[in-house]
């Protein structure tokens, strides 16, 4: 994390808990990775009594930050071509089966589609125009 915080990367085995809660409150800089890792190394020897936490105080956290998106889905909405059928086959597919497998789907979607439109020499961002 302190690494990540100096490079303006992901942090390493961060949480998507701790991520969305950083979101939620506007945090923007690298900084706030850094105190989030400092916090956790001072705070380590005192997480043996957050183990009982339930699945459902970490399942509120995340639909609390994510709940905006899920009720108006803006991205989703304002696709059009391509991306519109891999953002909703996408979306669907995850709500159907799990995370994991509508991820899968949506990445086999986008190499269909994707070389389909480039066989037509046609690419979903730019038109040629001659």
């Amino acid at each position: 994390c302190i690494a990540a915080a100096f490079t303006g990367s992901a942090p390493v085995s961060g949480s998507m808990s701790r991520s969305l809660v950083s979101r939620m409150v506007g945090t923007t800089s690298q900084l706030s990775c850094l105190v989030t890792a400092l916090m956790w190394i001072y705070l380590l020897p005192y997480m043996s009594i957050m183990t009982p936490t339930p699945k459902a105080c970490l399942s509120a956290i995340i639909l609390s930050a994510v709940i905006k998106s899920v009720v108006y889905p803006k991205d989703l909405i304002n696709a059009r071509g391509a991306d519109f059928v891999i953002s909703w086959g996408t979306g669907i597919a995850t709500a159907l089966t799990s995370p994991t497998l509508g991820f899968g789907f949506g990445i086999i979607l986008a190499v269909v589609i994707g070389t389909i439109a480039g066989s037509k020499g046609e690419t979903s961002s730019k038109k040629k125009t001659a």
